[in-house]
């Protein structure tokens, strides 16, 4: 197949969970087909993942993000029904490449990653048109706005309204749409030509680990800037008094990019709560851990945080809606909580029973690796792209 593949960002950071999924589509799908990549340049990311995706894309084209333009688009799509999601990326130049490439090359299909690119969908009677979704934005916003107080919150309220109606008419659009859980699929309204396609592990980045544990670490991993993890962050830290009445030793260690100033004062006050920050590699940090968190309440999609601990060999503890997502069984892959005291007295219960660790570890490894693969995602992805060209043929 011949594929033009849009992003948002260049597809050479793996410590954001779009740009891995991209990242992984095109390293798994680009020896097969002819892909080229559209996207925005933004000069970041590891020089070695940019090399790599440039050998094995037939063509990478790359336009200069215009930030002060973006800034414009969004303040005149706010008396608008317009996302401002989707207004911030409706790039000209972006759309004039779109327009240059489908002259200079026959393609068989579009593929659109996140809802946000939604404006660069060709008609109906053009190109099949795939929507990697990733997950439902809507769900993501309407979660932010029940937690967030600041103005943030009431600017993801009404974003949430915007993309609900949004992405449910981009589905009726495009040929064919993805997304990485069944909660976010029902999220845009089950509709039937959107396919789950799940997240995945590396198995030779984050591999089973059973060497001795730092007997009391608490780790949270994730990009230590973005909404849903800063605040998952923080309400669990409330907790950390409490945790280390019993077990004096325990220490939250947050693991990630971009630490938010509010995660830096929590640091700063709570005994026990210390912040690492951005690190090369994650496995390390995870297989030195005795016990992993998602105390997530905002947010959506499938956190890559909890396959990635449970490939390790790190127990997890997650609440309802994260483990749900992928579709864990808790108290045999994981433990699951939702209150503040409960979460905390189920990490407790891991940091105080080898038992219940190893169980736990073992049966979530052995999930992970039964379920989560970059290949089956990539693989099912191939099914759809196949099934749009199919159908616009038929």
């Amino acid at each position: 197949m011949r594929v033009l593949f849009l992003t948002t960002r260049f597809p050479g950071d793996l410590r954001s969970g779009d740009r891995r999924r991209a990242y992984e589509q095109l390293r798994l799908l680009a020896p097969s087909h002819a892909i080229t990549l559209l996207t925005f340049d933004d000069r970041g990311g590891d020089p070695a993942l940019r090399r790599e995706l440039f050998g094995l894309c037939e063509r990478v084209i790359l336009v200069p993000r215009d930030r002060a333009g973006m800034l414009v688009r969004a303040a005149l799509a706010l008396p608008t029904s317009t996302p401002l999601q989707a207004a911030l990326y409706a790039s000209p130049r972006l759309r004039q490449a779109l327009h240059d490439a489908c002259a200079q090359a026959s393609f068989d299909l579009v593929h659109l990653q996140l809802a946000r690119l939604g404006a660069f969908a060709p008609p109906s009677s053009a190109l099949p048109c795939v929507v990697d979704f990733v997950d439902a934005l809507s769900l993501n916003m309407a979660r932010r706005a029940r937690y967030d107080r600041g103005p943030m919150g009431l600017a993801a309220r009404l974003e949430a309204h915007r993309l609900a109606r949004y992405e449910r008419e981009l589905c009726g659009r495009v040929s064919a749409g993805a997304v990485s859980s069944a909660r976010d699929r029902a999220a845009l309204g089950d509709p039937p030509n959107v396919h789950l396609v799940h997240n995945g592990v590396d198995p030779a980045e984050f591999p089973f680990s059973d060497t001795p544990r730092d007997a009391a670490a608490i780790a949270f991993v994730g990009n230590l800037g973005y909404f849903p993890n800063v605040d998952a962050a923080s309400w669990f830290a409330t907790q950390m008094p409490r945790i280390r009445v019993a077990m004096p030793a325990a220490e939250l260690r947050l693991i990630g990019a971009r630490p938010a100033k509010r995660l830096l004062r929590l640091a700063a006050h709570v005994e026990g709560v210390r912040v690492i920050g951005p690190v090369e590699r994650v496995h390390p940090h995870l297989a030195r851990a005795a016990v992993a968190i998602a105390p997530m309440r905002a947010g959506s999609g499938q956190q890559l945080k909890i396959l990635e601990a449970m490939a390790s060999g790190t127990p997890v503890v997650a609440t309802t809606d994260a483990a749900a997502a992928i579709e864990a069984v808790p108290a045999r892959d994981l433990l699951v909580a939702d209150e503040p005291h409960a979460f905390a007295d189920a990490v407790l219960r891991v940091l105080g029973d080898r038992d219940l660790a190893a169980t736990l570890a073992r049966n979530g490894a052995e999930f992970v690796e039964r379920r989560y693969s970059w290949r089956a995602s990539a693989q099912a992805l191939e099914r759809v792209w196949r099934d749009a060209i199919g159908a616009r043929t038929r």
